[in-house]
């Protein structure tokens, strides 16, 4: 090969390794431009994305709550917090829930104790009282050892109280006695035959919500209580303060025992009242009221107050009862199935 020859070899070597250079140049440019769309486009905000739970939209509702997307709750703001705290109840329907464990059905003023129903004798049912030390004087004491809850006897109190204003009768008129009775105490009265049909355990004395009542005569005679003659004001106004005739006549069936004119029971009012009305023993009205749910509750009215009430089957394990927010109410046991709500209006 001549010199002219290798310098024309030389040449196109030099444009070959140019055009590589440029291709290369070319191609370094692209990659770049193309990051650089990729890296724009990623950064954008996609709102449906990007929530999180400290970021959510709300909405007001018409209680001052705030509603947010998440599974439907309801949250409310609160002072000092940051995180409104999350609850499970509904925005508009005036009800929350509060969890009641599985033995709390046999704790309250509506329970009922017969031969199909035992009472329990848990601790928290009941704040006995001596009757002989927390009674008023419009009433005596049968001995001294008689005990009440003391609603049942803040209320009878106030039934005795009213009753003798409206009377002519004296304090020693009526007489109180056979309240409280232990597990052991009533064993001795069954197995000896005195008194009670029913087996410890069985027996409503055992609530320390029932109790006897009795006359006494100047001749000192002590008959059992009735509501006729000068007592007849108890048969139409002793469910007015809570209280029910506990074995009433004609309900044998319902009840296990034979009926008793002088046993009274405390239920309180809007139960006692329903009950008076409508010609039902404890077992009945218990069983009418599992027809009443929170969505259709029973209406009392007892002097201008009213009530509704309605049951809650219990769960084996804790119940969610619904409760109003606002409004006063109590939660019983029905001693076997379920809780009773009774909220007052």
């Amino acid at each position: 090969m001549n010199k002219g020859e290798k310098r024309r070899a030389r040449r196109r070597y030099r444009v070959r390794y140019d055009r590589i250079v440029i291709m290369a140049l070319i191609l370094i440019a692209v990659i770049v431009v193309v990051s650089t769309c990729v890296l724009a486009i990623s950064g954008k905000k996609n709102p449906k994305d990007t929530r999180s739970s400290t970021s959510q939209p709300e909405t007001s509702s018409s209680d001052g709550q705030t509603s947010g997307n998440e599974g439907g709750q309801t949250t409310q703001n609160e002072p000092g917090n940051t995180q409104p705290e999350r609850t499970t109840e509904a925005a508009d329907d005036g009800f929350t829930t509060e969890s009641h464990p599985h033995d709390d059905i046999y704790k309250g003023d509506q329970i009922v104790v017969n031969a199909e129903n035992e009472y329990k004798f848990l601790s928290g049912d009941l704040d006995l009282l001596t009757v002989v030390d927390n009674k008023n004087e419009y009433y005596t004491h049968g001995d001294f050892v008689t005990k009440l809850d003391k609603t049942t006897l803040t209320k009878l109190n106030e039934m005795m109280e009213a009753y003798a204003k409206a009377s002519s009768l004296t304090s020693t008129d009526i007489f109180v006695q056979d309240g409280f009775r232990t597990f052991e105490e009533q064993a001795d009265r069954h197995s000896s035959g005195k008194s009670s049909t029913f087996e410890a355990g069985h027996c409503d004395y055992h609530t320390g919500r029932t109790f006897d009542m009795f006359r006494m005569f100047p001749d000192g005679t002590t008959p059992y209580f009735a509501a006729e003659g000068d007592c007849a004001w108890f048969a139409d106004n002793a469910c007015k303060y809570g209280f029910i005739v506990r074995y009433p006549e004609g309900k044998d069936s319902a009840t296990g025992e034979k009926a008793r004119t002088y046993t009274y029971r405390y239920v309180g009012a809007p139960h006692a009242s329903y009950m008076h009305e409508n010609g039902l023993c404890l077992e009945e009205y218990i069983s009418e009221l599992k027809e009443h749910t929170k969505d259709d509750p029973l209406t009392v009215a007892v002097d201008g107050a009213v009530s509704i009430i309605y049951y809650v089957p219990a769960s084996s394990g804790d119940t969610d009862v619904p409760v109003p927010k606002d409004k006063a109410y109590t939660v019983s046991g029905n001693n076997s199935d379920g809780f009773i709500v009774t909220v007052t209006q």
